[in-house]
């Protein structure tokens, strides 16, 4: 996955929220498998997670931004 390249201080807070969205996503998933007497394993979550964000951002990436009408 190519990201656009930015600034420093974009880039930190690039990679806050992603880290942001990965741990939601985490913790979200482990509670409702707590729910049911399951266990969520990090690293195997992790990896997932990474390649279904890697599907999502090429997609997103592809679209054309829409200009705004005035």
């Amino acid at each position: 996955m190519e990201l656009a390249k930015i600034s420093p201080e974009l880039d930190e807070l690039r990679k806050v929220i992603i880290s942001s969205n990965l741990t939601t996503c985490y913790l979200i998933l482990d509670g409702l498998a707590l729910r049911e007497g399951k266990i969520t394993h990090y690293e195997k979550f992790k990896a997932s997670w990474i390649e279904i964000y890697r599907d999502t951002y090429k997609l997103v990436s592809k679209m054309k931004i829409r200009k705004r009408i005035d």
